[in-house]
């Protein structure tokens, strides 16, 4: 799996720029930190000030009742996300299918184009993890620790999808359709798209797969993402994913 750089278009000048439009002025004439600022209250939703009442109203929490008001109150906090929409990355990507699927869950925000099977003959790289993980005891979904029998089990996974892969190429030699041929090909096979998307989306795509409950392999994946990201963007990335405010 990988993410690499494409392109990008816009940076942190333009969101306060676009910002700042609501009252027909430019950024260009306000300091650097004057900007920074704004875009922190941007993404934090509210100004520093309030930002600190908020905590502290946190700290001072003692019952359920004051927690859940001010669970509420903090979902319902306006996002002031247009200035961020307004800049655009895209990436070249690489991932087996089930993390392809994930990617393609973020809608808003993004296109994509991928290849498709139906126009290539080359043949499909088989995805192999470092190790297969148990199934965690406590949930529908996710992983524990390293199976124990995981290196036997890499062992019969890659012979296994290997076998489809031969059997795809074989199908494709004996003039079966592509586009049917394909059907044999495991999900550990890899998919490559390009992917592009608004600086806000990359930041919530991020922020939801690299949480803890996340897949190990998608965590991976968008910190590729993150690194690219984050120095294109320092203070916009940082606000938007780190909550640096």
């Amino acid at each position: 799996m990988y993410a690499q750089y494409e392109n990008h278009y816009l940076d942190d000048q333009a969101v306060a720029n676009f910002a700042r439009h609501s009252f027909a002025k430019l950024a260009e004439n306000f300091t650097p930190e004057q900007n920074h600022s704004l875009i922190r209250f941007l993404a934090r939703g509210m100004t520093s000030s309030d930002w600190d009442t908020t905590i502290r109203m946190m700290l001072s929490t003692r019952t359920r009742e004051g927690a859940h008001e001010l669970a509420v109150y903090m979902r319902s906090i306006p996002e002031h996300w247009v200035p961020f929409g307004h800049p655009q990355i895209t990436l070249r990507m690489e991932a087996p299918v089930p993390i392809r699927t994930q990617c393609f869950k973020h809608k808003i925000g993004f296109v994509e184009s991928e290849e498709s099977r139906r126009y290539i003959s080359s043949r499909p790289v088989l995805y192999v993890p470092d190790a297969f993980r148990s199934a965690a005891a406590s949930v529908k979904q996710g992983s524990g620790g390293i199976h124990d029998r995981s290196s036997g089990w890499i062992d019969a996974y890659v012979r296994k999808g290997q076998e489809c892969i031969d059997m795809y190429e074989t199908m494709i030699g004996d003039g079966i359709a592509p586009e049917q041929a394909r059907f044999i090909l495991p999900q550990g096979c890899e998919v490559h798209w390009v992917w592009t998307g608004s600086l806000y989306a990359y930041a919530n795509a991020f922020n939801a797969r690299t949480e803890s409950h996340a897949q190990k392999e998608s965590q991976g994946l968008f910190t590729e993402i993150g690194d690219i990201i984050a120095p294109l963007f320092p203070v916009s990335w940082a606000a938007l994913t780190q909550g640096q405010y």
